[in-house]
């Protein structure tokens, strides 16, 4: 018994000691095995943009979102070797080598500077930026390089046969100093040329750092903390011999920890320490394996320290992690209770109890003594299977003890396992024991136990200590069946099942949710209260807020197992309006629209087990221990990624150089049109946290999420781009889009719109082309026809103007006999030269259309003396021609009036007509136009006369031939008569030049 006491007792301690001292901080390693190129790391630095640099015995290595960029010789390293990184004002990168100078890149190309260019040695040891220098320590010397000019100026201790190999440099007072293995500190001179002054002549100085005024410097085996005012003195410092190892780099975090990596070089004594208190050894606590630290960097955006070791490469460490994990007595935390501020840990071993003041460790052995005490000394039957109770196999070992869950009811801890339900009170005794095996137990609201049996019904015991109970049968269908989750709440416990959904106990009954066709959901498991409402999780994924008040029930919000992390979620908890989802990859916060995931890159690690919230802090139960999130600082976080940069760009499989000029006005022919974008985010100390989306337009939805970096856009077709990123940050929920690139890709000459103007312009052309041949054609076409029908018109015209009157020749024919006759030879001769005159002018003329005025005239009156001859020249004729008419000068068309003279002659005088006269009349009208008027005094004519003159042969003639010489006929002739007193016939005319 006293052996038992002590061991309890000894592993309470142990426990204590492990509550109070055991955090882990979360650390990686990196190796050779996947990110370095070799495992011996000489130096560490992290730029201004939080990159992190490696520097290895065998090339370099960028860090940034843990993407890992190596760069070699073959890359424009002046060595593959590295031992010293730093940043000048400029933000090059200035990596020195051992044994071939130094590289500085820009980013895109090395520059290399060697003893060639006036270095006073190629094996670098130190670098240190000082205003706008960068110091160079060696082997044997110092350069200063200044950086704009890359001039070089050296100094080297030549009055010393000892090598001036550089330890370090440090600032004091506006002054530079120089620590040196073997040959002292130094001083460089402010003025004049650069030189170094010996201040002191302290000898194995491996590293020296300053904090403050005091500076710590590192000796064989120890280092030593002293004012720097005194450590620059001639003559070595007297100061305390502190820690155990040779320090070969320290960093200063920003809640001012120190700290130092370590290496004895043949002692196994090295590490890395904490120097502020004491020489504290913190490798196990970072998970380091190994004793060469070497190296050091800290990133103070991150708060992580970077530990390079000679062996093992390199180590990270969250030194502020948001999730800590502590070592609990090596057990699996399978379950929490807390009453008062006792808290209760149900481990596998047993259950520890702690209170402010006590600690008390329940173990198997107890548990088991328990069962066995009360089955000796019980005097009421066992519970059995034929009774329907799960039944107990009572000889179970204490060594297979298994534990079910933990919960509180009337202040005491209720444990249930395979062998028993036990009552614990917060001092670690036992006040009940049930021989009862029930993998889900809980309690009503006025603290009676329910006992759930996956095949056997329920038991509400009025009674526990008793055994006294109501029991409902499994086949009633109120009564829950394969009960996974149970939860107590003010006024009625819920239970899920994973086959017949959610049951509620309330007022002394059962209730389906799913039999009362409430809810129809079937396959549930966990629960937990959320605000004022229930958060449930079915089997498969899905999680449902439900809000459950007397007389109606409300799904108020699905999470879709698609919007959490993992498939199979193993606890539910609430913060606050925050839902807590524990899945297999990690943990999901939900808290309205945002969603935050941590897992391992935080800390977290499988498996979760159990869960409890405590203040701020949720309290995940897993292997070998808890681990502590703060939920407060989780939800408090603000965006990590404020930029996000375009890294390259490739064109139809080819880099495209990245200018300003050229992303400002990027213009892409349509054959260039797959386009390859990669981009980077500012460093993130989640990167496996981001994804990202893109689109290419403000009205386009984003694409959907992924965690590559790259932009694919094969085949785009012609338009106007503007590439916008949108990354998803899952480390805290929150999201931050930025426009990256403006191009256009030019559609190819035949979709541009001057192409389809210049084809419509062509079509243009071609038709009015097309048209003016079709018009040209048709006008000659109707040139030709109008020739024709003006020749066949002059044709008919001619042969109309080659008429004569047969009757006319009659009568002058016989007028000739006549003469003859009579034996008038005079006068037949003259009739006869007259009328072969008239003859002859009418042949030349019924060839012309037109003739002059004056050829008009001379054939009217060759005309007229023929027939007046005829009549005895009984007819008075008159030309009366307007003075302002130039006969030569117009011309009519031919014989037009000899018609109406001729009508005359024939209608309007017989030989009986007394004081016969014909006026013939010429008058200008205008410029263009001629009236011509042929009067006589002749018998004249009516309408409906039988010899009226428009319905002669030789009227009809007559308008023919003006409608010929498009002439209105309605207004170019005008014929007026009177019978007994005359006609006159007026003929408008256009003259003719």
């Amino acid at each position: 018994m006293l052996s038992y006491k002590i061991n309890r007792s000894f592993i309470g301690f142990l426990f204590c000691v492990q509550c109070l001292w055991a955090q882990n901080f979360p650390s990686r390693n990196y190796s050779a095995a996947n990110e370095l190129p070799n495992n011996a790391v000489r130096a560490l630095f992290v730029d201004s943009n939080n990159v992190l640099w490696i520097g290895t015995e065998n090339g370099i290595v960028s860090k940034q979102n843990n993407i890992f960029q190596s760069y070699f010789e073959e890359d424009g390293l002046a060595l593959n070797s590295c031992w010293a990184i730093t940043e000048d004002k400029q933000n090059r990168i200035w990596f020195g080598s051992y044994g071939s100078g130094l590289s500085v890149f820009n980013g895109d190309d090395f520059k290399i500077l060697s003893t060639k260019d006036g270095l006073v040695h190629d094996e670098i040891v130190q670098l240190f930026p000082y205003k706008n220098y960068i110091y160079v320590g060696t082997s044997d010397g110092v350069s200063r390089i200044d950086i704009n000019t890359f001039d070089i100026q050296s100094w080297k201790n030549e009055g010393s046969k000892a090598l001036l190999r550089v330890s370090g440099f440090f600032e004091f007072e506006k002054e530079l100093y120089v620590t040196t293995y073997r040959t002292g500190v130094f001083k460089v001179s402010s003025e004049g040329s650069f030189s170094l002054k010996q201040v002191n002549d302290q000898r194995y100085i491996y590293s020296a750092f300053v904090d403050n005024n005091s500076i710590f410097s590192s000796n064989k085996g120890h280092y030593t903390k002293s004012e720097i005012s005194e450590y620059i003195k001639s003559g070595e410092p007297a100061s305390e011999e502190l820690g155990n190892s040779i320090i070969w780099d320290y960093v200063k975090t920003s809640d001012s920890t120190i700290y130092a990596a370590a290496w004895g070089i043949y002692d196994s004594n090295g590490g890395i320490f904490e120097l502020n208190e004491d020489f504290r050894d913190r490798t196990n606590s970072f998970g380091i394996q190994g004793n060469d630290m070497y190296s050091l960097a800290y990133d103070e955006a991150f708060e992580r320290l970077y530990i390079g070791t000679l062996s093992s490469g390199v180590y990270e460490i969250q030194l502020k992690p948001l999730i800590k994990f502590e070592e609990l007595f090596n057990q699996n935390i399978q379950g929490f209770a807390e009453i008062d501020g006792n808290t209760a840990y149900l481990l596998e071993q047993g259950v520890q109890i702690n209170s402010a003041t006590n600690q008390f460790f329940i173990q198997l052995l107890d548990f088991k003594r328990w069962q066995q005490n009360y089955l000796r000394t019980t005097t009421r039957p066992l519970p059995e299977h034929k009774d329907d109770f799960y039944e107990l196999d009572h000889n179970t070992t204490a060594s297979n003890i298994k534990f079910y869950d933990i919960k509180t009811s009337n202040n005491l801890y209720w444990i249930n396992s395979n062998i028993g339900i036990f009552s614990i009170d917060t001092d670690g005794k036992l006040d009940t024991y049930l021989p009862l095996h029930s993998e889900e137990i809980n309690f009503t609201t006025d603290g009676k136990l329910i006992e759930t049996n996956p095949y056997g019904g329920v038991r509400i015991y009025n009674d526990p200590k008793k055994l006294s109970y109501k029991y409902y049968p499994q086949d009633h269908k109120d009564t829950p069946t394969m009960v996974v989750s149970s939860l107590k709440t003010d006024n009625k416990t819920y239970f899920t099942s994973v086959f017949s959904g959610l049951y509620k106990y309330e007022n002394g009954r059962f209730e389906s949710y799913l039999n009362l066709k409430i809810w129809k959901e079937k396959n549930l498991r966990h629960m937990v209260s959320h605000n004022d409402n229930l958060a449930i999780s079915s089997e498969f994924g899905d999680v449902f807020i439900v809000r459950d008040k007397p007389g109606s029930f409300e799904v108020l919000t699905r999470i879709p197992r698609a919007s959490i992390q993992g498939n199979t979620i193993s606890f539910l908890n609430a913060y606050g309006s925050t839902l807590i989802i524990g899945t297999e990859r990690g943990l999901t916060l939900v808290n309205d629209d945002r969603f935050i995931f941590l897992d391992e890159e935080q800390g977290l690690e499988q498996p979760f087990f159990s869960s409890k919230i405590e203040n701020d802090e949720l309290h995940i139960g897993s292997e070998n221990g808890l681990f502590r999130v703060n939920i407060k600082e989780v939800l408090a976080s603000s965006n990590r990624v404020k930029r996000i940069q375009l890294k390259d760009i490739a064109i139809n499989n080819k880099e495209y150089e990245l200018t300003e000029n050229a992303l400002n006005d990027l213009d892409l022919d349509y054959d260039e049109n797959t386009v390859l974008l990669s981009f980077s985010t500012n460093a993130h100390p989640y990167p496996k946290k981001l994804q990202y989306q893109y689109r290419l337009n403000q009205d386009e939805e984003w694409s959907t999420p992924t965690s590559n970096s790259e932009i694919l856009l094969p085949y785009l077709p012609a338009n106007n781009y503007e590439v916008q990123v949108r990354v998803l940050d899952s480390s805290t929920g929150l999201n931050y889009s930025q426009k990256i690139l403006n191009f256009s890709i030019k559609p190819p000459f035949w979709k541009t719109w001057w192409f389809f103007t210049y084809i419509f312009l062509a079509l243009m052309a071609i038709v009015y082309a097309i048209y003016k041949y079709e018009l040209a054609k048709n006008k000659r076409f109707e040139r030709q026809k109008r020739a024709i029908q003006r020749r066949f018109e002059e044709t008919k015209m001619e042969a109309l103007l080659a008429q004569m009157n047969p009757h006319f020749i009659f009568n002058a024919m016989n007028s000739i006999q006549n003469y003859i006759m009579d034996s008038d030879i005079d006068n037949a001769t003259i009739f006869l030269g007259d009328f072969a005159k008239l003859i002859r002018l009418n042949l030349d003329h019924c060839t012309k259309p037109t003739i002059l005025l004056v050829e008009e005239i001379e054939y009217l009156q060759s005309y007229i003396r023929v027939e007046n001859t005829r009549m005895n020249n009984a007819i008075e004729v008159n030309f009366e021609l307007d003075p302002k008419i130039d006969t030569y000068d117009v011309e009519v068309p031919t014989m037009i009036l000899q018609t109406f003279v001729e009508n005359v002659f024939v209608h309007a005088f017989t030989v009986k007509s007394i004081d016969s006269k014909l006026d013939i009349i010429f008058e200008k009208l205008d410029e263009h136009a001629l009236c011509c008027k042929i009067i006589d005094n002749g018998s004249g004519f009516t309408a409906t006369g039988k010899n009226r003159l428009h319905n002669s042969k030789g009227l009809s003639l007559v308008k023919e031939r003006l409608a010929l010489l498009d002439y209105d006929i309605e207004d170019a002739l005008n014929i007026e008569s009177e019978p007994g007193k005359g006609t006159m016939v007026s003929l408008k005319l256009s003259l003719q030049r």
